[in-house]
């Protein structure tokens, strides 16, 4: 299958590979939740929303959209570490996890998942900023769908370059 950025989320489910239980994914890190993720996810675990985002998750930014990111046990002198719902190579959280853990796992779609989720939630095309920070992941080799090239999402070219020349600010 060809994912693209109008790819249906029931099609990207499928696409990423039941978890192998393994604990590759989460040991170098974890995954992002979506705000609405964080009612079902905090309920599993007994515990209040705000608590769940306090103990639990770090707010990291993407496309300057603001996203919740599980906190990571960090390895002493290392960008990363394990997911803190890593234990024993299981998720704890493995009944209720993220949509983004669901699908970054190590399927052969696995880049393309990644990529299908950064895009759909985490580029916001009515926020020029975002637009530009998404420009400039494009522009270093970042991993683009198909129909999710810049040209796709602004078929007004003069609105994409008044944005991208900071002429366009809101």
């Amino acid at each position: 299958m060809n994912i693209t950025k109008s790819t249906k989320e029931q099609d990207i489910l499928k696409l990423g590979e039941p978890c192998k239980k393994c604990g590759k994914c989460c040991s170098y890190g974890s995954g992002f939740v979506l705000e609405n993720e964080i009612p079902r996810i905090a309920a599993f675990l007994k515990t209040k929303n705000e608590d769940f985002i306090n103990d639990f998750l770090e707010e990291t930014e993407i496309f300057h959209t603001k996203v919740f990111k599980v906190k990571s046990f960090k390895k002493q002198d290392k960008p990363y570490g394990p997911c803190m719902f890593l234990d024993n190579n299981l998720c704890k959280i493995h009944a209720v996890k993220p949509l983004h853990c669901r699908i970054g796992n190590c399927s052969k779609h696995g880049d393309d998942l990644h990529a299908w989720f950064i895009t759909n939630y985490c580029l916001n095309i009515y926020d020029p900023e975002s637009v530009r920070q998404y420009h400039s992941y494009v522009e270093t080799g970042g991993r683009v769908l198909p129909g999710a090239e810049l040209k796709d999402l602004f078929p007004d070219k003069h609105m994409l370059k008044r944005i991208l020349s900071y002429k366009r600010f809101k």
